[in-house]
C-alpha cells in the first residue's frame, strides 16, 4: 500500500478552488448596484428524475427529466436596507398582496450569473440561471449582543441552469 504523500498531491494538483471567490450577478435588477452585499452562495444542483418501466416482469429505471432546486443567495444588509426593499418590491412584482395583482412572467423573470473564480479572479466555471424569481425573502435576525452584520436570504425558483 503506497502511503499518502502530501507532496505528491500538491504536485497533482498544484492548488483547489477556493470557496470564497465569487460574483453572483442578478441581470436586470435594481440591486444591482448592491453585487458587493453579496454574503454566500451554493453552486447550483441539478439532478435527474428516474423513471421506472416494468420489462419482462422487472422493474427498469430510466434517465427522466433534469430538475433543479430552489437556489438561495445570502446577503448582507446595507445601512439603510435598500438591498432588503429591492427585493420586497420584487416579490410585490409576481404577486402584489395589497390589490391580490399578479405579474406577468416575462416582467418579473431575471437570469443570474453566478461565477466561480480562481486566484486571478478569471471564472473557473460560469453558471447563467434562466428565468430566476424570489419565492422567499428570508428574516433578518436582530440580537443586541451580538456586532456581526445583518444577514438575509433569498431563496429563487428557476427553469433551468447551464454552464459556460
Amino acid at each position: 500500500m503506497v502511503a499518502f504523500n502530501l507532496q505528491g498531491l500538491w504536485g497533482q494538483h498544484r492548488d483547489f478552488a477556493r470557496a470564497y471567490l465569487f460574483d453572483c450577478k442578478i441581470e436586470g435588477f435594481d440591486g444591482n448596484k448592491h453585487d458587493h452585499l453579496v454574503s454566500s452562495t451554493r453552486l447550483p444542483e441539478r439532478s435527474i428524475s428516474q423513471v421506472t418501466t416494468d420489462w419482462q416482469g422487472n422493474n427498469y429505471k430510466l434517465g427522466g427529466t433534469s430538475e433543479y432546486s430552489d437556489f438561495t443567495i445570502t446577503f448582507n444588509v446595507d445601512k439603510d436596507a435598500i438591498i432588503r426593499m429591492d427585493f420586497m418590491n420584487w416579490m410585490d412584482d409576481v404577486h402584489n398582496p395589497e390589490d391580490n395583482t399578479h405579474g406577468s412572467p416575462p416582467d418579473y423573470f431575471k437570469d443570474i450569473t453566478l461565477k466561480h473564480l480562481n486566484g486571478q479572479e478569471s471564472p473557473i466555471i460560469t453558471y447563467k440561471l434562466i428565468d430566476a424569481w424570489p419565492t422567499q425573502v428570508g428574516e433578518v435576525s436582530l440580537d443586541y449582543s451580538t456586532k456581526d452584520v445583518a444577514k438575509f436570504d433569498v431563496t429563487f425558483a428557476y427553469q433551468y441552469h447551464y454552464f459556460i
